[in-house]
């Protein structure tokens, strides 16, 4: 849209120049604008189907297409609702497409954090230690992208696996839960004697956890 195009339309001069001074000034905002959100609308583009790229773009073509025809009509005021609206739509499809891809990211993550913990978990607590380890876990990113692992317990903190691992060790529920009781090696007279002492330990450990909802 030009000067000579407006004057066309019927405006006299100062109107025409006027209007085009509002629609350049509206561009170069909506330029600006577009500039900051263009990683994400490549990053959501770059993940549509060859068919969903398709109607996308027959989309976009009927919207410019509508804008053109509010120009020439001069209906300015309009033409800067449908740009706005459309603005607004890919927004907040960036947004969405962004948060899907980071939560499928933390999902992986998390799952990463909670297998490696629950290989040392034996099988009778797993129930037990998935149910700590997912109210205890968080996995964030920061602005750059890097991972940060949070891994609670108490008022512990705790931001690898690796010292996770080494505080369980020591603490009476993880480290009831880390292995089976051992009666192996027990002579035949303290045989029952042995079981029956692993499974008070057992027992209570099962019982405290039942009192937290974290086992049936």
């Amino acid at each position: 849209m030009n000067l000579e195009q407006l004057i066309a339309l019927g405006l006299d001069e100062d109107k025409a120049k006027e209007a085009l001074a509002l629609h350049e000034e509206d561009v170069t905002g909506l330029k600006n604008k577009n500039t900051e959100l263009l990683g994400k609308f490549d990053a959501y583009k770059s993940e549509l189907s060859t068919k969903d790229q398709t109607i996308e773009e027959a989309r976009q073509a009927a919207v410019k297409a509508q804008e053109d025809k509010l120009l020439a009509e001069g209906k300015y005021k309009e033409a800067q609702e449908l740009r706005e609206q459309e603005r607004a739509e890919l927004v907040a499809k960036a947004e969405a497409q962004a948060k899907a891809a980071t939560d499928a990211l933390k999902r992986r993550d998390l799952q990463e954090v909670h297998s490696d913990i629950m290989r040392g978990v034996h099988e009778n607590f797993t129930p037990a230690a998935q149910a700590l380890l997912a109210a205890n876990t968080e996995v964030t990113y920061g602005e750059n992208g890097e991972k940060k692992v949070t891994i609670r317990h108490g008022d512990k903190e705790f931001n690898s696996t690796a010292d996770f691992k080494e505080f369980a060790k020591t603490d009476p529920t993880w480290s009831a839960m880390l292995s089976a009781p051992d009666t192996k090696g027990v002579g035949a007279t303290n045989t029952t004697g042995g079981q029956a002492a692993g499974d008070s330990v057992e027992s209570r450990l099962k019982s405290r956890l039942a009192q937290k909802g974290l086992i049936n």
